[in-house]
């Protein structure tokens, strides 16, 4: 069989920033390491975007990388590039096979001694360019965008592309100016000094007004450039800035020893295979097929065959099917550039709707369709919105839904959320089964909570973009529901089995269910709130001495620090201004009374505008109740989730906040049960840490918080105080979320040498809590993740990170991880068993926030249910300390909790 001729030379010259790309790849994807303990994390991120880019017809590929040692600009600036955070110990060696694999497959690897791989892509861009070649760059360096022009082109995180238009767009400059716009701005990545005292805005001003730094130089000396700050700041920094220039200029004049409009070299695949085998990254073999298959079918690379077996010197054999069999091409398959393997003739992969689709080297399982039932037409036309009234002439009677939403229903394809929760709404009413099958999400986000979207697990597992229709979407997770479940272990398989997938079936039917809203009530309670609205608003402006829009930021700034001389605290890094958050402004509540008045103006305008005026307009009008959306896969900790709306943040600290759960009721002849879980990640950490004395305290039914507060102060527990008990409070809550004593100290209103000696105390009298901590921090690095009791895990790469704010976040991440997460396994654990118990007694399960379950029951058997409840709730699990529920029956929410 002869071989396909060759068709055109590439046209597009695709430079990678080979160091760029591996440190992007480091942080964007969890913790992966070989059976050896060898970190392959940034070697997979970097090969699968290599590897597609590489397939895309036409592109040439070239790596390029930083050389050993420094370059021209070390010997010139000492402190060049001195600014940078330090490379995390795991990702040079995770480079240097990067380094092997790419000779391995053959593309051209450059590292020039003495230039950055900067000055390598500059020259490579300007020789690509005079010989009619396309460019793109994929680079983290900002330094390139002086290359640009149309025909080179930066590919960005995101895989789109960013020209000469974009810099202009964004930045207000043009490419021919943006060596000046980086000597004005400097670079604190690279250490670039820039002209102190002038940041991005007035950068672009005077380059747009001059031209160019020399014009606006000249013009600041000539005393033209105004105003007189900025021109006194360019002056100061003539120096800095010129010297900028001069390190931001890259070379592009290199003579380099590459060739262009080349592909691919022949590698050394026996090399290639020994790298994926000893770094276990069997998953990049179909990567690889994929561009072995693209190179014969165009020809390119492809050497004359002999016969049956695979051409010598290729990688054809990692694009074997599972049986390892090369196989020859059918006849009737010549026509398909599929040369030496037996492909799918769909390559638009719908082939699974009639029986099978091949994808990835195997072959999913047929999918089946949904039967052509005359009833869902019907269910259709009942469930889907009635349509909005129009004026005018009169019309004939229109049908209330668009049959396009059964077609899809049949075809397999997925409804529009409002579409599928009337769907789903229509068949619970009316008994239908609305469970869920085998999830491969759900399956995903238990080996990585990283895993939160279908798009990125079928990219990570499988390398494949997750389509729009139906039929590959099938075929996608049914070979995803084939290679996943063996990769997780017996913990989080049962957690898969036994609590994941039976939650899913109950999420279903309470999503159905919805909850009962009055809706009137939450209107009055708009209104009423509007009406203090005004009142602060003038309260404002009568503090601030004048009007002004309060919503308005920089008005507020304004306000608060130019007029009343308030502390302005740190400036945000994002826009040089003043801070104007909560988070800002709390800190000076008692610096001005102009500032509580703004806080409580806030909380009501984010009330109003978020839950009182929202709710009642989406309640469904034809089951007259609040549908929401549970999320099972959003929460790195296991917790659930709820949008569209979301009512997991409806304040319940504020009496404000806790008045919007009376409009939640109860359906006529029912009522309202409220349970709750009692201190539920307190008893967690005594029971998890070992700790004997906060066991003992839950064991004797004591307040714990008054217990601690005695013993860390040496009181007697009956002579504790409100503040004293509130101080115990805030420590045994805040140590899970590792509150310092600054903070502590702030939130009291306590010296700081108090708060200090109170947690100190506090360790003292809980030996096991310390404990707990260092042990789970040291598992934590040892294995890169840390686990609930019943096996969830979590990854947590900052344990070994290098800056320290990073690395004290993941610590305090690492050991509230287990916590959280058991309590939402044990949350999860009692919604399944409670589902079936509740339906035996007409009773349904409604909503799940935090650590509460409310659940509408029948009038009569409210107490039945209630009592029902707090049983299975206390006894899902047997801890070293009892679990406790707290249930309250009512006609609203707010009453019954």
């Amino acid at each position: 069989m002869s071989v396909p001729s060759r068709t055109a030379q590439p046209e597009t010259l695709v430079l990678i920033d080979g160091h760029a790309l591996a440190y992007r790849s480091y942080f964007a994807l969890p913790p992966l390491s070989n059976s050896g303990g060898e970190s392959t994390h940034a070697i997979v991120g970097f090969m699968r975007q290599a590897l597609r880019l590489a397939r895309q017809k036409g592109n040439q590929l070239v790596v390029v990388f930083d050389p050993p040692g420094g370059t021209f600009r070390h010997e010139q600036y000492e402190d060049y590039k001195s600014g940078r955070a330090e490379t995390p110990s795991d990702l040079p060696p995770q480079i240097r096979r990067i380094r092997e694999l790419v000779d391995a497959l053959g593309w051209p690897r450059l590292e020039e001694k003495g230039y950055e791989a900067d000055d390598v892509i500059a020259s490579l861009t300007r020789r690509a360019q005079r010989e009619g070649m396309e460019v793109r760059i994929l680079t983290s360096d900002r330094d390139a965008y002086q290359l640009l022009a149309d025909d080179v082109k930066v590919i960005k995180n995101d895989n789109s592309l960013f020209g000469p238009e974009d810099v202009l767009d964004k930045y207000g400059v043009t490419v021919e100016q943006w060596v000046d716009f980086r000597a004005l701005t400097g670079d604190a990545s690279d250490n670039i000094p820039g002209a102190k005292g002038i940041g991005p805005k007035t950068a672009t001003k005077i380059l747009q007004e001059y031209g160019t730094l020399d014009a606006a130089l000249d013009a600041a000396k000539a005393g033209t450039l105004q105003p007189k700050g900025t021109r006194q700041k360019l002056l100061d920094s003539e120096d800095a800035v010129r010297f900028s220039r001069e390190l931001s200029q890259m070379v592009c004049d290199l003579e380099l020893a590459c060739e262009l409009r080349a592909g691919r070299g022949a590698g050394d695949p026996a090399r290639l295979n020994e790298l994926l085998e000893e770094l276990e990254l069997d998953s990049l073999r179909g990567d690889i097929a994929r561009l072995v298959a693209g190179e014969l079918a165009t020809g390119d690379a492809a050497p004359q065959d002999s016969g049956g077996e695979p051409p010598a010197g290729t990688l054809a054999e990692f694009s074997t099917p599972e049986t390892g069999e090369w196989q020859a091409p059918a006849p009737e398959q010549a026509g398909q550039a599929t040369w030496g393997y037996v492909l799918s003739r769909e390559d638009d992969l719908t082939a699974e709707l009639r029986g099978a689709a091949w994808l990835d080297g195997r072959v999913a399982r047929p999918v089946p369709a949904l039967p052509e039932t005359p009833a869902l037409f019907e269910l259709a036309a009942e469930a889907a919105p009635a349509a909005p009234k129009k004026r005018g002439k009169a019309k004939e009677p229109q049908p209330q839904a668009d049959e396009t939403v059964l077609t899809a229903a049949l075809a397999g394809q997925e409804l529009d959320a409002a579409g599928a929760k009337a769907l789903a709404t229509w068949l619970s009413v009316r008994g239908g089964d609305v469970t869920p099958g085998d999830d491969p999400l759900l399956l995903a986000y238990l080996l990585d909570p990283a895993n939160t979207a279908m798009p990125a697990v079928a990219k990570r597992y499988l390398d494949t973009d997750w389509p729009e229709d139906a039929g590959t979407r099938a075929a996608i997770a049914a070979q995803l529901l084939e290679l996943l479940p063996p990769q997780l272990d017996a913990a989080r398989l049962k957690l898969y089995t036994e609590v994941e997938k039976p939650l899913s079936g109950v999420l279903a039917r309470m999503e159905a269910r919805g909850v009962r809203l009055d809706s009137e009530y939450l209107q009055g309670l708009s209104l009423a709130l509007a009406e203090r609205l005004e009142r602060l608003e003038a309260q404002i402006h009568e503090a601030a001495g004048r009007e002004f829009s309060i919503r308005s930021r920089d008005q507020l700034e304004a306000v608060l620090y130019d007029e009343l001389g308030l502390a302005s605290g740190k400036k945000t890094k994002l826009t040089g201004k003043r801070s104007t958050a909560m988070t800002a402004l709390e800190p000076l509540r008692d610096e001005h009374p102009i500032i509580p008045l703004i806080l409580e103006y806030r909380e009501l305008e984010k009330l109003r505008g978020t839950y009182l005026d929202p709710l009642p307009r989406l309640v469904n009008p034809r089951t007259g109740r609040l549908h929401t959306t549970f999320a099972q896969t959003a929460v790195a900790t296991g917790r659930l989730s709820s949008l569209n709306p979301n009512l997991q943040n409806i304040p319940i600290r504020s009496e404000e906040g806790r008045q919007i759960r009376k409009g939640f009721i109860a359906d006529g002849g029912f009522r309202l049960v409220a349970a709750d879980y009692s201190q539920l990640e307190l008893r967690l950490m005594a029971h998890i840490a070992g700790d004997e004395p906060m066991q003992r305290a839950f064991q004797e039914g004591a307040d714990i918080h008054r217990r601690t507060a005695a013993q860390v102060l040496g009181l007697d527990e009956s002579t504790v105080d409100v503040n004293q008990r509130r101080a115990a409070k805030t420590v045994n809550f805040g140590v899970l979320y590792g509150m310092s004593a600054h903070r502590l100290s702030n939130e009291l209103g306590i010296p700081y040498a108090e708060a200090t000696s109170f947690i100190e105390n506090y360790f003292g009298i809980y030996p096991g809590i310390q404990r707990y901590i260092e042990e789970t921090l040291e598992f934590g690095r040892q294995h890169g993740y840390v686990e609930t009791l019943y096996g969830r895990r979590r990854y947590v790469p900052e344990l070994k990170a290098r800056n320290r704010n990073l690395r004290e976040a993941g610590e305090r991440l690492a050991y509230n991880m287990p916590i959280q997460g058991t309590a939402a396994d044990i949350m999860k654990m009692a919604m399944v068993a409670l589902e079936p118990q509740l339906d035996a007694l007409g009773a349904r399960m409604l909503l799940q926030v935090h650590d509460e379950l409310l659940i509408e029951a029948p009038a009569d058997r409210a107490e039945e249910v209630a009592a029902l409840t707090r049983q299975v709730m206390e006894g899902v699990v047997e801890l070293n300390v009892p679990l406790a529920v707290e249930a309250g029956i009512s006609d609203n929410w707010y009453e019954a909790k």
